[in-house]
């Protein structure tokens, strides 16, 4: 791994993750429980999509450990009582947990450093990559995209650390 990716990336850290298409960086979102999805489900809360309106969530990345080429990470936002972990449903569905023990860790896969931060492969533990799939029509009218990681897309992200 590049000395100065695992130099500036080989801790805990608060950061930010952009689905990267093309040259675009579009912000992750939680869901809402008043979130309408095609299939016809009314969801829960906190299930990790991207697109929307606002900016991404600030997450906490608690470095766990690295290969040569991964790095391992238990990612969590703050939660009330407690935080949320980022785990994965039955069904690949990429959600923040309370109540569910998310124990496995998260990889990232650096691809390239650039002035904006760290382009990357995020993949659970399995190594499987995180895809998208496209929720159309989503009740907001705007583009959103469910987070998986057993279908979908395969897409980078950027990993932007925060103060």
């Amino acid at each position: 791994m590049d000395a100065d990716i695992q130099a500036g990336y080989a801790t805990s850290f608060r950061g930010k993750l952009y689905l990267r298409v093309a040259d675009w960086n579009i912000p992750l979102r939680l869901s809402r429980s008043s979130d309408k999805f095609n299939w016809g489900l009314t969801p829960e809360d906190d299930w990790l999509q991207a697109g929307g309106r606002q900016d991404s969530p600030v997450m906490t990345f608690h470095y766990h450990s690295h290969s040569d080429d991964r790095l391992h990470y238990h990612i969590s936002i703050p939660g009330n009582p407690q935080s949320k972990k980022l785990g994965v449903s039955r069904n690949g569905y990429l959600g923040f947990y309370w109540h569910a023990e998310v124990t496995d860790y998260w990889k990232i896969e650096p691809l390239e450093m650039t002035d904006e931060g760290l382009v990357c492969h995020l993949r659970d533990h399995r190594g499987h990559r995180v895809g998208i799939i496209k929720d159309d029509p989503h009740k907001s009218g705007d583009w959103v995209a469910l987070l998986n990681v057993e279908e979908g897309e395969v897409f980078t992200f950027l990993l932007q650390p925060v103060d």
